[in-house]
């Protein structure tokens, strides 16, 4: 990892996403099958030892190196070594892309008619072709740059290394750069930008147009700047819905309702904000626990909210809803899956119930919203209309 432009702060070490730009490192490295990273870097500090910590957590074993014979003393003749640029960013749509490549590489743009201001963020490979920040070389060849000159740039000299060797070619679409897709960052405040471009691509047509408001970007940075961020969000995840159980046996069902959408909102936030990393996914234990204690106080919210003489029905209703729900999702036809998400999902009817409230019409509210979802199976696996035509005479 080399220092900033101007300063002492590691590439590497950017902040993107709660996390640091190498993180992304690790797992573009633990996705290409990697079993040992070394990372070069010339001073160790706290931001470092996090990244460590990071790529143990991953399961990869991490060691650090400050020269190519570090490097060299550390592998097998057979074994392959993928350099990954420092600097180098990689949208999670093409993480697959780029670590499904085999055998010995160099990742590269064909520059074509793509502007050069972008062009000249990567490094040049010859005149048609610049690197795209991924290559694999030989462990054997190492040896041929053991002697290099303390001030040369490391990585760059095995790049030459591998152009020299003649390794394949992979050419990469330009769009990718052009779209922000590939990339790689020399100054911090780049970081940001493409952290809030792949959050605003993961949250759909209407989410990514939030995104991008003001507000949401000035929330989105100061939660991902914020070390306590995460764990208050997965924690309110679930202590809101168990909150919200006791204040609706305390008889205040709308306080309650908005207490189980906010939990459900904080359980989205920690999904969307913080799922950037492998290593910082929510684990499916703790979703389906998220998930059970928000379907478990929706239930009792709403069996309390109606009348007594109401409640087995609503019991009825809540526990139908989500029933029709998932099976709505599993079936396949001609609805469009924004549709699906959108008729099954806990947070809108929990949102539907809230407003129903003040009004008294739980119930009408739950029972149109099941008929719509039963509806909507039906439309899902109509049968289609037969074929016109004259039929066979035999038949």
């Amino acid at each position: 990892m080399e220092t900033l432009p101007g300063g002492t702060g590691l590439r590497g070490a950017l902040p993107l996403a709660h996390g640091q730009l190498a993180m992304l490192h690790v797992d573009l490295a633990v996705q290409a099958g990697a079993g040992e990273i070394l990372c070069l870097v010339g001073a160790v500090d706290d931001r470092v030892r996090q990244i460590e910590a990071y790529a143990l957590r991953c399961g990869v074993t991490f060691h650090l190196a400050r020269s190519v014979a570090d490097i060299s003393v550390r592998l097998a003749s057979e074994d392959e070594l993928l350099i990954i640029a420092d600097g180098l960013y990689v949208a999670p749509t093409d993480m697959a892309r780029m670590a499904r490549e085999t055998g010995t590489f160099v990742a590269s743009f064909a520059l074509g008619d793509g502007a050069r201001v972008l062009v000249e963020r990567f490094e040049r490979i010859d005149i048609n072709h610049v690197w795209a920040g991924l290559a694999c070389i030989r462990a054997r060849d190492v040896v041929d740059a053991r002697d290099l000159p303390e001030d040369w740039s490391i990585q760059s000299a095995l790049l030459r290394l591998a152009i020299q060797k003649g390794y394949r070619r992979e050419v990469l679409p330009f769009a990718l750069a052009e779209a922000g897709r590939i990339a790689i960052v020399r100054e911090g405040h780049e970081v940001d930008t493409l952290a809030l471009q792949e959050l605003a691509g993961s949250a759909g047509a209407l989410g990514g147009n939030l995104v991008q408001t003001a507000p949401m970007r000035g929330l989105a940075q100061r939660l991902w700047a914020a070390r306590w961020s995460r764990p208050v969000l997965r924690l309110s995840s679930l202590a809101l819905p168990v909150l919200a159980i006791g204040v609706a046996i305390g008889g205040w069902s709308m306080a309650a309702l908005g207490l189980l959408v906010t939990g459900r909102g904080a359980s989205h936030a920690a999904n969307r904000l913080f799922g950037r990393f492998a290593g910082m996914l929510t684990r499916p234990s703790e979703q389906a626990a998220r998930d059970s204690a928000f379907a478990a106080a929706f239930i009792i919210i709403i069996v309390l909210s109606v009348a007594a003489s109401d409640r087995l029905a609503g019991l009825f209703a809540a526990l139908l809803l989500p029933g029709i729900a998932i099976v709505l999702k599993r079936l396949r036809g001609p609805l469009p899956r924004l549709w699906r998400r959108l008729a099954g999902s806990p947070s809108l009817v929990a949102i539907a119930a809230l407003i129903a409230i003040p009004f008294g019409l739980v119930m009408p509210v739950l029972m149109l919203w099941n008929l719509a979802l039963v509806g909507l199976s039906l439309w899902q696996t109509r049968t289609p209309a037969l074929a016109t035509g004259t039929p066979d005479s035999h038949i």
